[in-house]
Parts: structure tokens; sequence; C-alpha cells
């Protein structure tokens, strides 16, 4: 691994690769992945939005499994705690699956 601090050179296939994605952006054509933290409208640096646009990697990438994926439970939920969750969810702009999942690991770490 270096530490070279100079810049890696832009190929005309990642120029096009980004003006295309730019446009495709500015048109509406992509669609939002998420919520992240509010920008003050100055641009991002192309390693920013390769990470936006890769979004969250699978847990089985580094754990989990180590297969690329990992495993999936399925729960059935009354209707008022369905509702809370959405309601949660809504306000904290996360998924139901990352709130499950840390209400899982929390309770695990005090059994």
């Amino acid at each position: 691994m270096t530490n070279d601090p100079t810049p890696t050179p832009i190929t005309e296939a990642d120029q096009a690769y980004y003006n295309q994605l730019d446009e495709d952006v500015t048109a509406g054509r992509v669609p939002t992945i998420g919520h992240g933290t509010s920008r003050d409208g100055s641009r991002i640096s192309d390693t920013e939005l390769d990470a936006i646009l890769r979004g969250r990697p699978g847990l089985g990438q580094s754990h989990a499994t180590g297969r690329g994926r990992s495993p999936r439970r399925q729960v059935r939920l009354p209707e008022h705690t369905d509702a809370a969750l959405t309601a949660y969810i809504e306000k904290h702009g996360t998924t139901a699956s990352a709130v499950i999942r840390d209400a899982v690991e929390a309770y695990l770490a005090t059994a």
C-alpha cells in the first residue's frame, strides 16, 4: 500500500461514466437510495458519489456468512407494533431491517 498523495488520473471512460451519471442524476433518472446528511450545495467528490451510489455493504461481505449475503429471518408483528415501527422508520429515515437488526442485537447483548 502506498501513501502517494498524487491523485490517479481519470480515464476517458471514467469521465464519460461520470458525465452520464451527472446527467441522469440531474434529470431525476437515478432513484433516491436513502436519506443522507444535508449538504450546503457544494460539490461532492467522485469518491463520495461512488460511496453514495454503492450504498450500504451487504452484511456478508466482511462477516456474517462470509459468502456475500447474510442469513435472513422473517417475523410477524402485531398491527400496533408494525404501525409503531412504520412511524419510527419514517421519523428517523431508516429501514425496518436496520431497526429490527439493532433491536435484536441489543436484546441479545443483555440476554
